[in-house]
């Protein structure tokens, strides 16, 4: 219900830079989002002791950071 709509394409054209001929899909920009995101809940949380914080970052394991327990796997 979050992920909107889309439909795959293929390309049949390979890429002449590269030796297997393969095509990025613009991944890097995308690197180091979630790091930044997660070490920001962390310093957020810093003044509760919290030290670190298992990704899905979901706000039962926020909670259960605070309260100085380990949250299920989500």
């Amino acid at each position: 219900m979050e992920v909107p709509d889309f439909e795959v394409g293929f390309t049949v054209t390979p890429s002449p830079h590269h030796p297997i001929g393969a095509k990025g899909v613009g991944e890097s920009p995308n690197v180091g989002s979630v790091p930044a995101i997660i070490n920001a809940v962390v310093d957020a949380l810093k003044p509760y002791g919290v030290r670190h914080v298992d990704m899905p970052c979901s706000p039962a394991r926020v909670w259960e950071a605070m309260q100085g327990r380990a949250a299920p796997p989500v």
